[in-house]
């Protein structure tokens, strides 16, 4: 008896657990009652027990995996038996997968016409997750889902971001690259047009001071305009393939400016470039003091290059509301409007009163950099009368 009984079960249970909905009803009774899994789901009456579990049907409406632990039978009669169990079940409903362990399942069965048959089912408690109207745990399984989605979208992002840096990385290479091969050329080609020139009329000119001198001043300018040029590449190809994050400490405001104007002497002292400057010496500022040296060195660089012989280069720097403000203006060419508008949308350069060449990414780089230390710069310019940029940053 007690095997029939199980095997029974179990063929119902297989029709159950595969959504064959007409097997299953072949081993209900025709009085079948039951209490189900939902905080809800009871029935005194077979009409409502059916409709129970078409209602299960719909929300899990996938074939189930299972695997019992223990299958009990107790004969209760010749023709009745309690049977106990316990199962493993992994649901899968359109919301997503559920793993229900420890599934406690009890019901009765009587032989009805040589065919033992469910009278009675008694499943497992409802799941803490459950609310009125649900068959299967779907509260859990939809803020299981929902926790799944959220993993997928933030691994989607995390993608799209790598792939973006990717895509910026190679553009600043080919950027690089060009620029390194286009204008690293010309100056390299002279420099090494120089010097072959000389060694070539060493011998010849050996005694002509004139000569040497006349060679050496331009192979000078040239070691500074190429410096200038491979710092200037390295500093924006480094802020645009890293994270360069700002290093702030106290610093005075003079001796960052002083020691740009010296390293810059040779081009303001050929074009006898009168620099004026108005900045207090006690003036102390929390900064990073590498990307101002770098940003000041830029601006008056091509303050130097705009400006005429003999011109006024003013300095000025101040707090002003809680920012330093640091104006440097010169007497030079300036920028039409259209010129004004694009300063820091692009890398065309232009040549200086003298025919000086730059990179073209200078104040690109300045901007990136000021950005970085939460600040801006402002631009202002008269053609044939001068431009004025002004840093402005957050003390």
């Amino acid at each position: 008896m007690e095997e029939d009984v199980k095997n029974a079960y179990l063929r119902y249970f297989e029709d159950y657990t595969k959504r064959n909905w007409v097997g299953m009803l072949n081993y209900f009774s025709n009085s079948i009652t039951m209490i189900g899994t939902g905080i809800d789901e009871y029935s005194y009456s077979a009409k409502d027990s059916i409709a129970l579990f078409e209602r299960e049907f719909e929300q899990a409406s996938e074939p189930m995996q299972y695997k019992f632990k223990s299958i009990k039978v107790f004969p209760l009669c010749d023709d009745v038996a309690y049977l106990m169990t316990i199962v493993d079940m992994h649901f899968v409903t359109p919301n997503g997968d559920y793993e229900y362990s420890n599934n406690r399942t009890t019901a009765i069965l009587k032989k009805e016409n040589g065919e033992w048959r469910l009278v009675h089912g008694h499943w497992s408690q409802p799941a803490v997750e459950q609310t009125e109207g649900e068959s299967v745990p779907l509260s859990a399984l939809i803020a299981q889902n929902k926790e799944l989605k959220f993993e997928v979208i933030k691994k989607q992002k995390e993608l799209e971001e790598q792939n973006n840096q990717l895509h910026h990385m190679n553009d600043v290479k080919n950027k690089l690259f060009t620029i390194v091969s286009h204008d690293l050329k010309s100056p390299f080609n002279a420099f090494m047009g120089i010097t072959d020139l000389m060694l070539n009329n060493f011998e010849e000119d050996f005694n002509d001071k004139e000569y040497f001198h006349i060679r050496l001043q331009l192979l000078n300018e040239m070691a500074h305009n190429l410096y200038d040029l491979t710092e200037n590449l390295l500093n924006w190809a480094n802020l645009n393939v890293s994270d360069i994050k700002p290093k702030l400490r106290l610093v005075p405001v003079d001796a960052v400016i002083q020691k740009q104007k010296n390293v810059l002497r040779p081009m303001w002292m050929k074009k006898n470039i009168r620099i004026n400057e108005d900045v207090p010496h006690e003036l102390m500022v929390e900064t990073d003091p590498d990307i101002i040296a770098i940003v000041v060195r830029n601006i008056l660089s091509n303050a130097i290059k705009f400006s005429f012989k003999s011109g006024i280069i003013s300095i000025h720097a101040a707090i002003n509301d809680g920012f330093i403000e640091i104006s440097i203006s010169d007497t030079g060419i300036g920028m039409n409007p259209q010129q004004l508008e694009n300063v820091f949308s692009g890398y065309n350069t232009t040549r200086g009163t003298e025919n000086e060449k730059g990179s073209g990414i200078g104040l690109v780089t300045c901007k990136e950099f000021v950005e970085k230390l939460g600040g801006e710069i402002q631009v202002k310019s008269q053609v044939n009368k001068g431009t004025t940029f002004t840093v402005i940053i957050p003390v």
